[in-house]
C-alpha cells in the first residue's frame, strides 16, 4: 500500500479549514447534513486548551451558540480566527486522523450547542 505524505498530494477529503481574508461569516460543517453560518460580528471569545493524549480543544463562544472543535496542532487554526480570515471549517473524515499532518491543524470533531 502506498502512503502519500506529500501535501502536495494529499487528499483534498483532509483539508478541515480555509485561510482567507476578509470573511464575513465563518461556516462550520458539522456533518454532511449539518452546517451553520455565524457572523464573525456575533464571535464572543476563543480559547485554546491542551488535553489528554495531546488533543487540543479550541472553543469558539458566539452570542447565540458555543462551538467545541477538537483536533490536533490548531494554533494556526485560532491565529486565522483573530484575523477573521476563515472561511470554513469541518472535521476530517476518521479515516485521515492517522495521517501524519506535520504543521497543519487537524480536527477531528466538531460540536456546536446552543449558547445557555
Amino acid at each position: 500500500m502506498k502512503h502519500h505524505n506529500d501535501k502536495r498530494t494529499a487528499p483534498p477529503a483532509a483539508t478541515c479549514w480555509q485561510r482567507e481574508a476578509p470573511s464575513a461569516c465563518l461556516r462550520i460543517e458539522v456533518s454532511g447534513r449539518e452546517t451553520y453560518l455565524f457572523p464573525y460580528q456575533h464571535l464572543v471569545s476563543a480559547s485554546l486548551s491542551l488535553g489528554d493524549n495531546e488533543a487540543e480543544t479550541l472553543r469558539l463562544a458566539f452570542s447565540s451558540h458555543d462551538v467545541e472543535v477538537t483536533g490536533r496542532n490548531l494554533r494556526g487554526l485560532l491565529s486565522a480566527l483573530q484575523d477573521f480570515a476563515v472561511k470554513w471549517l469541518r472535521a476530517v473524515p476518521p479515516k485521515y486522523h492517522a495521517l501524519e499532518s506535520g504543521d497543519d491543524g487537524v480536527i477531528s470533531r466538531i460540536k456546536v450547542e446552543e449558547a445557555k
